[in-house]
């Protein structure tokens, strides 16, 4: 049995190293082509850089002083964090009505954002796309209310899910206290949350990084960078 139990051990120890290699590779592969020459990425893709292909640093330097490279990672920072939070926050207390107050209305607003996720991007990308550009959302500030729309359905599902499993005896006796619904939920709800404010932001991981040169860029070719470069980093421009 103890024999059966290391040969488990090992085996699952090999798999899951060979996993973290298949993970790993491409980030090693992208680092090692960072340092050649344009023509040897093309036609050494998996070999190390050699004397004839290695080039140092000297694609860093190209991006940073020609790209805006750094102008671009603020904006990607930017925009990631405040549709971030401002998903968490918003779905959290939508989640909360939800669960807490049952009607039609209620029971609308939850299937509805069911059933986004089920839609698929590329079925919505144009008409998105002009629907935004009309209302004057192609701003970094637009776009954090378009990631909200694309994380709301995930989010409130998570979050619906979590709240249904807290007892209402909680919130009733904080009210007998005298706490506002407000305050009944920054103060009470949330806390007993943060296992789903800690897991949303990982599965909502459509929110990619997007490097975004100049705020009043072309909605539509930031949404199809979005998902046909995904974790690569899109130049959006005129």
């Amino acid at each position: 049995m103890k024999m059966k139990k290391k040969m488990m051990g090992i085996l699952a120890t090999l798999f899951f190293t060979l996993v973290s290699i298949v993970f790993v590779a491409p980030i090693f592969i992208v680092l090692i082509n960072s340092m050649k020459s344009k023509t040897f990425i093309n036609l050494e893709t998996f070999k190390l850089p050699t004397e004839e292909s290695y080039v140092g640093l000297e694609n860093y330097k190209t991006a940073i002083t020609q790209y805006d490279f750094l102008k671009a990672l603020g904006w990607t920072l930017f925009i990631t964090v405040l549709s971030v939070a401002v998903i968490l926050i918003c779905c959290s207390m939508t989640a909360w009505f939800i669960t807490r107050v049952k009607n039609v209305f209620t029971k609308m607003i939850y299937l509805l954002c069911v059933f986004s996720m089920v839609i698929p991007f590329q079925m919505v990308m144009f008409t998105l796309s002009g629907t935004a550009d009309s209302l004057h959302l192609n701003t970094p500030w637009g776009i954090v209310i378009v990631y909200l729309g694309f994380g709301a359905g995930l989010a409130v599902f998570m979050f619906t899910g979590f709240v249904k499993s807290i007892p209402v005896e909680v919130e009733e006796a904080a009210m007998i206290d005298g706490c506002s619904p407000l305050r009944t939920f920054f103060c009470v709800v949330v806390p007993m949350m943060k296992p789903t404010f800690t897991c949303c932001p990982h599965l909502d991981s459509h929110i990619i990084i997007i490097n975004i040169k100049r705020p009043d860029s072309q909605l539509y070719r930031l949404f199809y960078c979005r998902h046909t470069a995904k974790h690569f980093s899109c130049n959006i421009s005129h």
